[in-house]
């Protein structure tokens, strides 16, 4: 009777870890498909900047600098501005949410207490107010 009980004993500690050793497998894969999706979403935005980028240099304009913004403050996953020779280009990556909706609504972002007009390409919003119909056609036409 002694030996039924400990087989059962050992045969129950099996099956616990067999079903430790499978949820840890699942959460680890979770993990990975979260990380994955948000690689995914860097690589996307880095792509994007980049086609803006290039978009700009075959239309010779021309930009001395290019710095990241904390776009936090705005609702922003991200952003940069892009400095030339007759002013700034800022240009934000928005994920769902609020802020976003609402300036989709209003074509509209409050910068520290200033609004300003924007125009939106997929989740990018570019601060149109004095840029030229040339760059706004560049980032209206980007994919």
């Amino acid at each position: 009777m002694k030996k039924i009980f400990v087989a059962m004993m050992c045969l129950s500690l099996l099956t616990a870890c067999s079903q430790d050793n499978k949820t840890a497998d699942k959460d680890n894969n979770l993990s990975n498909d979260m990380n994955n999706a948000v690689e995914d979403i860097e690589d996307t935005a880095k792509s994007w900047y980049g086609n803006f980028e290039n978009a700009l240099k075959d239309n010779e304009i021309s930009y001395a600098s290019k710095e990241a913004l904390d776009g936090t403050s705005i609702g922003a996953a991200e952003g940069y501005r892009y400095t030339m020779d007759n002013g700034q280009i800022d240009v934000y990556r928005y994920e769902d949410g609020d802020d976003f909706r609402k300036i989709m609504n209003d074509k509209k972002l409050d910068i520290d207490g200033k609004s300003q007009n924007v125009e939106i390409n997929d989740h990018y919003v570019i601060v149109s107010d004095g840029l030229s119909d040339n760059i706004l056609n560049i980032f209206r036409n980007l994919k």
